[in-house]
């Protein structure tokens, strides 16, 4: 095997995750992905025993797409606001853009959507470690949005509602096909959740961690 070339494992993950993403759990069979894969079946079945350890290991190599996915765009929005900060222009206008903007990067990736519409729509065919992975996989975002809150001292208290408001604006109507809430109106309500309890939002130079 050529040095860099992927195992035959790897290229039946990538041609699964291509498949379930276009078609579903349901509408995926493993014969598809053996043609896809280009590999024979008795391979696939050697690495993958049924489609379910198939799809969870799909799973699993989406988290990692992720988490390196959304760290890169939680270092570009902190460097954006970095440079806005050094000029005395970041207020929290600025914050809750950054806050829409890590939402929008994670609502637009098409195997992030189907990873939902799987979980949510075929859960009754999932085993408890599928679930369990699901959880993994919301984890990547909410660890990242709560590491942009803290970078900029954003008190935290509230994060469940902003969280459950962002999704309402932005990931349900990607999954749904549907218009998503105008962004001047999702800032409006952002902005009356974060202050609340306070009637400013103290700015800080963000901390050094992620």
């Amino acid at each position: 095997m050529a040095r860099g070339r992927p195992s035959k494992k790897g290229v039946i993950i990538e041609a699964a995750a291509e498949l379930f993403t276009l078609k579903g759990y349901q509408g995926t069979s493993i014969d598809q992905v053996v043609i896809t894969a280009a590999v024979s079946k008795p391979t696939v079945y050697s690495n993958f025993p049924t489609k379910l350890v198939l799809w969870e290991s799909v799973l699993e190599s989406l988290i990692e797409q992720a988490d390196a996915e959304m760290n890169e765009t939680l270092v570009t929005q902190k460097t954006f606001a970095q440079a806005y900060l050094e000029q005395g222009a970041l207020d929290h206008s600025g914050i809750i853009a950054g806050w829409i903007a890590l939402w929008k990067a994670w609502s637009n990736s098409a195997k992030r959507l189907a990873v939902y519409r799987i979980l949510l729509g075929e859960q009754h065919k999932m085993a408890a470690t599928t679930v369990a992975l699901f959880a993994q996989f919301e984890a990547v975002l909410e660890r990242v949005l709560l590491a942009w809150l803290d970078a900029y001292k954003v008190p935290t208290e509230n994060f469940f509602v902003l969280k459950a408001v962002s999704k309402e604006a932005l990931l349900t109507p990607s999954l749904l096909n549907q218009t998503a809430l105008p962004v001047d109106v999702l800032e409006r309500q952002l902005s009356l959740i974060i202050h609340k309890k306070a009637e400013k939002l103290s700015i800080k130079k963000p901390s050094n961690h992620p």
